[in-house]
């Protein structure tokens, strides 16, 4: 047998092996308790992407006239927006197109946002009009002039050719910026909403899209000001990859690549997807939405705590 008596005058190495196995069951114990419940997710909540219901937010905030978009328009009302046009250099715009600026109405009339110096109702106009531009498809038309067919040999183009389309390049020198600086402008206020809508778990498709036109309201100014602060440094260039009805594409040397097809905008910067295939900045960004009615628990299957 082990002899376990400790010499006098000194203490043991270590202490009985019932005292601390005592301890650390305490310990655990405790540290369980303190452990937060995991929330039940109700089951009629399924997880979407906020991406495209802020997209659907921003169309609902951007004009038309006479069901149209209309960029001469639009342009004005920007430059009220932003403090760049007088309401005189606007009015005098409105005689060119034939209307009568003492019988346009102040609210519910297409042109009210150029007369009645609202200031935040036209940032909102502004901004959403800006932020749909590259959510929209591109006019290739836009960024193309028409020249005669080529003769030949010092002759005269034979009768009944048709133009042939060529891309003004000049046009899109000024385009390629707008759009890119729209491009990201867009990624950096849609990430803020689609974080802030984060923090509201719970709501329906209808909810999470009117608190995100409240929010792009508030943000207009702010997303007016991304656009001029995204704008690429003077000096950088720009590829043209592809411009027909089917994609609109180019690179930049900012490591931006820009492209509009079928599946919407995306806009990728450095490889990682900034916007577009439902990610923002490289995240997707899920809601938590309310997708059904509660009633929908009963046709599921039973929780652990109801089976047998």
């Amino acid at each position: 047998m082990l002899n376990m008596t400790v010499p006098s005058g000194k203490k043991p190495l270590l202490r009985p092996f019932g005292i601390t196995l005592f301890v650390m069951l305490t310990s655990l114990a405790g540290c369980r308790s303190e452990q937060p419940a995991t929330p039940t997710v109700p089951r009629n909540w399924v997880n979407i992407p906020a991406l495209p219901i802020i997209q659907d937010a921003v169309f609902s905030l951007s004009p038309t006239f006479a069901g149209q978009r209309n960029h001469a328009v639009m342009m004005q009302v920007c430059g009220l927006a932003r403090g760049q046009a007088k309401q005189e250099q606007v009015n005098a715009f409105l005689v060119q197109q034939n209307v009568d600026v003492a019988h346009v109405p102040k609210h519910g009339h297409d042109l009210s946002l150029l007369v009645n110096s609202d200031r935040p109702a036209q940032a909102t106009a502004c901004a959403a009009y800006l932020a749909t531009t590259v959510l929209s498809p591109v006019d290739v038309s836009e960024l193309t002039v028409a020249v005669p067919p080529e003769s030949t040999q010092g002759k005269a183009p034979e009768q009944g050719k048709q133009p042939v389309l060529q891309v003004d390049n000049a046009r899109l020198a000024n385009v390629l910026p707008l759009k890119l600086a729209a491009a990201r402008a867009n990624a950096d206020v849609f990430v803020l909403i689609a974080a802030e809508l984060q923090r509201r778990p719970g709501l329906t498709v209808n909810e999470y899209r009117e608190q995100a036109t409240q929010l792009f309201e508030r943000l207009a100014s702010v997303y007016l000001e991304c656009i001029e602060a995204q704008l690429p440094p003077a000096g950088s260039t720009y590829k043209l990859l592809q411009m027909d009805t089917d994609r609109f594409a180019f690179s930049s040397s900012v490591g931006s690549l820009f492209e509009y097809g079928r599946d919407g905008m995306t806009l990728r910067q450095n490889g990682v997807i900034w916007y577009g295939q439902g990610e923002l900045m490289g995240q997707a960004y899920p809601l938590q939405v309310a997708y059904f009615e509660p009633a929908i628990d009963g046709l599921l299957a039973p929780s652990v705590e109801q089976q047998p």
